[in-house]
């Protein structure tokens, strides 16, 4: 029997797959900061999964409908493109590939599962962009129900949840909660934690969003990019830590880079230092100081610019002796 599951532990989430049940060797296994899964989800172009959706269904209702083995295959190969677009839709390879493999052998092909599953099929390219905007919705009210005032943002997150539970089932825009099947279990060594075992992708959504609630963690725009971040740490923080491509900067980084440079712009300590810095590097270039005479003027002159920075000497007199060192 084929499994999934997904837990938090501290700042991680962890997914666990195995199309044959075998526990505690699954055959993928990803950790993802906290809250990413969500995150990454609500940015995935839906539209770029309709074709590999519609193909699934149209090949696995040849499969039931005409015992095409191939068809069969050729969904499990979507599929399997689609679990590497993003880790909750992994979770329909995991299951189609099981009950490929039961079916070749209980011979039950177009039972009822086999209906269930194939409009599931039919249905995810509407349904998958219907709850990004219900996540969206929740975040949205979750940061702007959020007041900097400590004891005001512990009574309004109960808000939250209450309104959603509320209103959901007669406003289709809102997210759904409903019951979703947790285990609690070992996780790591010395330690346990609820375990969901999901049987569709609304249930990772659904144990996401109730754990920010649990949590009492909300969500923010960062600065720099623009995305939602998980506000974890500091809740004043502007800029994110979410994963970029390999060699980038997270914005968290080049957030206080650019800070710094700011700051430094409007110093005319800083200023005075840089334009003869810059000066002197190019005479290495003209071969008019070796790098050594270099390295040695500019260890002095950020000794002198920390005398400066403690007004220990002028700014006058910094820029004098920058001009005739």
């Amino acid at each position: 029997m084929w499994y999934a599951k997904m837990y938090f532990s501290e700042k991680k989430e962890v997914f666990q797959f195995d199309s044959h049940g075998v526990q505690g060797v699954p055959s993928t296994y990803k950790e993802l900061p906290f809250l990413e899964s969500l995150l990454s989800f609500l940015e995935t172009d839906c539209k770029e999964l309709d074709p590999l959706l519609r193909r699934g269904y149209e090949n696995w209702s040849l499969l039931i409908d005409r015992d095409d083995r191939d068809a069969g295959v050729r969904t499990l190969m979507d599929l399997g493109d689609l679990g590497s677009r993003h880790i909750y839709l992994h979770l329909l390879y995991v299951r189609w590939f099981e009950r490929f493999g039961r079916m070749g052998i209980t011979q039950d092909r177009g039972s009822r599962e086999d209906q269930q599953m194939l409009e599931e099929l039919q249905g995810l390219p509407e349904q998958l962009p219907l709850y990004q905007q219900q996540i969206q919705r929740f975040l949205i009210w979750c940061w702007m129900w959020t007041a900097r005032d400590g004891s005001r943002r512990r009574r309004r997150r109960g808000i939250i949840p209450t309104i959603c539970l509320y209103n959901a089932p007669k406003d289709p825009s809102l997210f759904s909660f409903r019951p979703i099947p947790l285990s609690f279990e070992p996780v790591e060594s010395g330690r346990c934690s609820p375990v969901l075992y999901p049987l569709h992708i609304s249930d990772m959504i659904d144990y996401s969003l109730r754990s920010c609630v649990e949590r009492g963690i909300t969500v923010r725009r960062c600065k720099n990019c623009g995305r939602w971040v998980p506000q974890t740490g500091r809740v004043s923080a502007e800029y994110c830590e979410r994963p970029v491509a390999s060699g980038q900067q997270t914005c968290r980084e080049a957030g206080a880079f650019q800070q710094w440079t700011k700051k430094q712009s409007d110093d005319p300590v800083f200023k005075a230092y840089r334009k003869e810095y810059k000066k002197r590097f190019a005479w290495i270039k003209a071969g008019r100081i070796t790098d050594e005479q270099f390295y040695a003027w500019s260890e002095q002159a950020r000794e002198m610019k920390k005398k400066c920075d403690r007004d220990v000497i002028t700014l006058e007199e910094y820029v004098e002796w920058l001009k005739n060192s």
